[in-house]
């Protein structure tokens, strides 16, 4: 389920209108709504048969499920930071316009309040196909342009092949990561922003030396993209670990989109820049992109939470692993803003979509 919290006048608009007809239909069937009134307050609204919360919540076919947290927004609302940690719900907040855009923005958290709702911001996605040796122009620019300035404060990407070729001495997964975390990442935010990405450890990559240059390479790359600070996470998994074994490859995954590709997201020449490598699908979409098929969406949002719980899982295997053995060529190498985290040192996975 999608975790809303909301200010409970907001709340009650959004569903007793036809005004929000994407956020409300979210709320009625996939989602838990945390509102800012007390345990009594809710149980008063819950016997009161001209309230709109009952009238709601005994609605037929709705799966809203409804908490009381007031002590959680006075903490917000205290310190509006406080939103971060819930990095994958949204927010329908008690603010000026002004404000709420700037809490968004600051924090990478879908922040909405009265005076503006964006009713279609969970909706977008692309879905696109494309030929080898075919030529977009601006590509991934092209592809991703629906997500620039997105809100977003962590990204996770898996493909294990993903290093795997190089163009006149240059990796090509690394250009392509490069061009597709420029089109992704939020021109501005006031917290670290969290990236992993995981591959496998190829023949040619079981060599420390050669693990160390593409990390240090990537990292600064990915540092250089925006002014704000990166938590960059890089794994090299050997093709035997439970982490290679299990995680569904070519995935991308954000706060708020899902994201696949069928062949490689090392998708486009370094020279010629906007030329296919490989036959390929690709498709990026938000978790409610086709918010008015309820059947779709469960799919999307199922892919999206399954992926992350996996890794959950997969991760705990992990850091076992590095923290028994250390890095090596038979499980894994863990890399920190592009330092090899040598044995010894505890480790832990820090993206937030993790945790």
């Amino acid at each position: 389920m999608f975790t809303i919290y909301s200010d409970k006048s907001i709340f009650e608009n959004i569903v007793s209108t036809d005004n929000y007809p994407n956020w409300e239909r979210i709320i009625k069937n996939h989602s838990t709504v945390c509102l800012d009134i007390s345990d009594t307050d809710l149980q008063a609204e819950m016997n009161d048969p001209n309230s709109i919360l009952f009238h709601l919540l005994n609605a037929n076919a709705v799966q809203v499920k409804v908490v009381a947290l007031d002590a959680y927004f006075r903490e917000v609302y205290a310190n509006r930071q406080t939103v971060i940690k819930t990095p994958r719900s949204a927010y329908f907040l008690n603010l000026p316009v002004a404000d709420a855009a700037t809490l968004q923005e600051d924090t990478g958290v879908i922040i909405n309040c009265n005076g503006k709702i964006d009713d279609d911001i969970l909706s977008k996605g692309v879905n696109l196909d494309w030929l080898a040796g075919e030529v977009i122009q601006n590509n991934w620019s092209e592809i991703l342009n629906s997500f620039i300035n997105y809100p977003s404060n962590s990204l996770i990407i898996n493909d294990r092949n993903l290093f795997a070729n190089e163009e006149n001495s240059l990796n090509i997964g690394v250009d392509n990561v490069l061009r597709i975390l420029d089109n992704l990442l939020p021109h501005n935010l006031k917290a670290d922003y969290h990236v992993l990405i995981q591959s496998e450890q190829k023949a040619d990559l079981r060599n420390k030396t050669k693990c160390d240059n593409l990390a240090s390479t990537l990292s600064l790359g990915i540092s250089r993209l925006r002014p704000y600070n990166f938590q960059i996470e890089i794994i090299f998994s050997f093709s035997g670990t439970n982490f290679y074994q299990n995680t569904h490859n070519r995935r991308i995954y954000s706060n708020y989109k899902y994201g696949k590709c069928e062949h490689s997201l090392a998708s486009f020449k370094i020279r010629n820049a906007n030329n296919t490598r490989n036959d390929d699908s690709f498709s990026l979409i938000c978790s409610f992109n086709k918010v008015s098929s309820i059947s779709d969406t469960i799919v999307n949002l199922t892919a999206q939470q399954n992926g992350l719980k996996r890794y959950k899982e997969l991760a705990v295997d992990c850091i076992d692993k590095l923290n028994k053995n250390g890095p090596n060529d038979r499980y894994y190498r863990y890399y920190l803003n592009g330092v090899e985290v040598a044995k010894g040192q505890s480790i832990i996975i820090h993206n937030r979509l993790l945790n």
